[in-house]
């Protein structure tokens, strides 16, 4: 049977928090739609994701949206997870009959949310039977009228419905859509850094800069990066509960940062040290670190150097930081092989991260690794996302 990839992007809460993923269901990564019908996919995505997968690996502890069919809901099949971990999403291009109103009213009676995919206005009258029965609708961005959105929306909100928009690109239209009430934002718009040109950077990016400085200087010495954490208590703090904790798995109990440093190596206790202190920004979507730590992993599993995890951790620097990555890459005394990386995305570490965005952006056309299958790359994915989730949690405390 043909490869089945499964990728995810984030669904954000008014404080953008991660309040779920909605799966993304490919045949191979070929870049084609899935060459299966409607029914097919759904029943493929659910059997794949949770069966052989394991919703944990891809969303972690977070709830998972589904598309699914008109079949799925009318044939009833059993379902083989929680309801509190799934929302059952409608789509758009189903044909609205009393049977599937039937199906989707049984449905949310037994507990199950679901989501009303692609509303579109102007076919309110078509989905108007459906809403007494959805928990959510999802509105497209492209397609909506903003000069009609606040009329329009007078009429979702009589009947008990949260409001998801997806596609949103821009900070602006996020703004706007959470001026006007919305409830959940989907899309890309959280990982464009927000530049304001001629700003000056806040004190606290200042520190923050200078500490990723020191710790990333290849002149740095065993000794030198002990110092340099053991001065800052609550960096060394963090560090030791981050490095004892279960996510990470280690043999012993690191006991102070001079046994970190020894035990671990510099390059790798220095990359972590550096997510340390990236975690302390504030304002930021937890979702860029979990991105920033799933690179990470997937580098280092990708290109057999020392420099892979630091690679993919500080792909994300200019979405954390709101700074042009060339300028933060300016004050990094970074190596000729992680500057070319993050800069340029040449040399293997180039092509990993590359590999990665793909994966990312669903773009399944670029989803490529010399000398790897298509499953290889699934699986390497999955890995580097499951440690992302659990390192996430130690670091923060969760």
């Amino acid at each position: 049977m043909q490869q089945i990839f499964v990728g995810r992007q984030a669904i954000l809460d008014r404080q953008l928090r991660v309040h779920a993923y909605e799966l993304l269901y490919r045949e191979g990564v070929e870049g084609s739609a899935p060459a299966l019908s409607g029914e097919q996919a759904s029943s493929r995505v659910i059997l794949n994701t949770f069966m052989e997968i394991g919703l944990e690996r891809i969303a972690g502890n977070k709830p998972v949206f589904i598309n699914l069919c008109r079949r799925f809901f009318t044939d009833h099949p059993p379902i083989p997870f929680e309801k509190e971990r799934v929302v059952l999403e409608i789509l758009e291009d189903v044909e609205m009959d009393a049977s599937l109103l039937d199906a989707v009213a049984r449905f949310s009676q037994q507990g199950y949310r679901l989501a009303l995919d692609d509303y579109e206005f102007r076919h309110a009258d078509k989905w108007e039977p459906l809403l007494p029965h959805v928990a959510i609708v999802k509105v497209e961005v492209p397609t909506l009228d903003w000069n009609r959105l606040e009329q329009d929306l007078r009429r979702l909100r009589r009947h008990r419905v949260q409001l998801l928009a997806e596609k949103i690109e821009t900070e602006s239209e996020y703004r706007h859509l959470r001026e006007l009430g919305f409830d959940y934002f989907q899309g890309f718009f959280f990982s464009h850094p927000h530049v304001v040109s001629g700003q000056r950077l806040a004190e606290n990016r200042q520190i923050t800069l200078r500490l990723l400085a020191r710790l990333n200087d290849p002149e740095v010495t065993i000794d030198g990066l002990d110092r340099l954490i053991s001065h800052d208590p609550g960096l060394s703090f963090k560090i030791l509960r981050y490095l004892n904790s279960a996510a990470i798995g280690l043999p012993r109990r690191i006991e102070s940062i001079h046994q970190a440093v020894i035990y671990l190596g510099l390059n790798r206790l220095r990359a972590w040290a550096s997510l340390v202190v990236l975690s302390d920004i504030q304002g930021k979507p937890e979702e860029l670190f979990i991105t920033a730590l799933v690179r990470a992993h997937c580098c280092a599993r990708l290109v057999n150097s020392d420099a892979a995890f630091t690679a993919g951790l500080l792909s994300a620097l200019d979405q954390i930081m709101d700074l042009p990555l060339p300028r933060i890459i300016g004050e990094l005394s970074l190596s000729p092989e992680l500057r070319q990386a993050l800069l340029t995305h040449r040399g293997p570490l180039g092509k990993a991260l590359s590999c990665i965005y793909a994966i990312e952006r669903q773009r399944w056309n670029e989803v490529s690794f010399p000398g790897l299958e298509p499953a290889e790359i699934q699986e390497l994915y999955l890995n580097g996302s499951e440690r992302a989730f659990q390192e996430y949690a130690a670091l923060t405390g969760q």
